[in-house]
């Protein structure tokens, strides 16, 4: 009779080697001052450029978490947020004045103009500016509501002032 065979098995105690998958999640400034620059120099949001850099860009996720325990990279990330409004700005007026397929020919031989075209580009560059105006307020947004927030802030700030004065005259111990 044939004997069977007994299959191999692995050591019980030995762990299997862990194999690295997906992207990094360390921070480290390297890849931080990599990704600002990729963000302030790229029209795209950061999940779009997570998935198209996913070789070497961690997630959005991942993102998000350095923004929140790095204070440097989180600046350095604003400021790139920042840049990207003025790319987005720049990029209004390439398409507004890009009329290339705003008409067509029909069948008849007639200029017809593409409603379809011209509102796709309507809606690209309200985005961008509505998109510019919340990266940069004070450059793209409402200027009247920035000023009115401004205002609000210095009321505010003066209000806080007070209230911390008057909890230091009220906790003063005479020695």
């Amino acid at each position: 009779m044939a004997e069977k065979k007994k299959k191999k098995e692995p050591p019980k105690n030995k762990p299997k080697a862990k194999r690295k998958v997906g992207s990094p999640t360390i921070y480290n400034t390297k890849l931080a001052d990599k990704i600002c620059e990729v963000v302030a120099t790229s029209n795209l949001g950061t999940n779009k450029l997570c998935l198209i850099h996913k070789a070497w860009m961690p997630s959005q996720d991942t993102i998000y978490k350095w923004r929140y325990r790095h204070q440097k990279f989180a600046e350095n990330y604003a400021k790139a947020k920042a840049q990207q409004a003025e790319l987005l700005a720049e990029e209004i007026i390439d398409i507004a004045d890009d009329g290339f397929n705003d008409t067509y020919i029909d069948d008849e031989g007639l200029v017809k103009t593409d409603s379809d075209v011209i509102q796709r580009s309507r809606l690209r560059v309200d985005t961008r500016k509505w998109y510019a105006s919340k990266l940069a307020p004070k450059i793209y947004g409402d200027a009247r509501r920035v000023e009115n927030l401004e205002s609000q802030n210095a009321e505010l700030i003066a209000e806080m002032k007070e209230l911390r004065q008057e909890i230091i005259e009220q906790n003063k111990k005479e020695y």
